[in-house]
């Protein structure tokens, strides 16, 4: 019996062995099995359908999808590839070559010159009427990324601030969705969260 003890030990001692040597040899091929082989076509198709259907004046660099081939985990590289457009998205500045320049007449109605200078930090009383023309002048649509928002959730922002000595004239003002006011404002802190980086998660979820 001790014999057969040994043989047993010796016979198991060697297989695992030959296992290990096995397993070395290939630990690339079976690192590969425990991921799914699918591509990646799918996320990257809505990815693009999304950011340039949502998103139009922001002309994203997907070169990232290129340069992250190297990693074999399909759901880490969708996060690499997710990572790099969420910074590119805050990253984008204000294009000031692009600001309003005049605001039609038709936009403009009586009071609306007066109403245009600050009182210290109050609202000018006709604000609804100027966050709607903002909001007809733009077409709806976010200064900075060009995503649709509709006047309820549009952010005006003054180019120059009270501050810096700007007033609430429409040519001072931008409309904004709430992702691009989080990023502009005086606080990194606010753009801690945001809509786009939700959705982006949610692709990447689905795909």
């Amino acid at each position: 019996m001790y014999f057969l003890g040994l043989d047993y030990i010796i016979s198991s001692t060697l297989w695992l062995i030959a296992i290990s040597i096995f397993i070395f040899a290939f630990r690339k091929q079976i690192k590969k099995l425990f991921y799914k082989r699918a591509s990646l076509d799918l996320f990257i198709s809505r990815l693009k359908s999304y950011l340039e259907k949502t998103h139009p004046y922001i002309k994203f660099d997907f070169t990232i999808i290129e340069t992250s081939q190297t990693e074999e985990n399909p759901e880490l590289r969708k996060q690499i590839i997710v990572d790099e457009i969420l910074y590119q998205f805050k990253s984008i500045e204000l294009d000031k070559d692009k600001y309003p320049r005049s605001t039609p007449k038709e936009l403009q109605w009586s009071g609306y010159v007066f109403n245009c200078e600050p009182n210290k930090d109050k609202l000018p009383p006709d604000w609804i009427q100027r966050k709607n023309a903002l909001y007809v002048r733009d077409k709806k649509k976010c200064f900075r990324c060009g995503t649709q928002v509709d006047l309820k959730s549009l952010q005006p922002k003054l180019i120059r601030s009270l501050k810096d000595g700007g007033k609430y004239h429409l040519e001072n003002m931008i409309p904004l969705c709430f992702d691009c006011m989080k990023i502009t404002s005086d606080d990194p802190k606010k753009s801690s969260f945001l809509h786009i980086q939700d959705t982006l998660y949610d692709i990447v979820k689905n795909s």
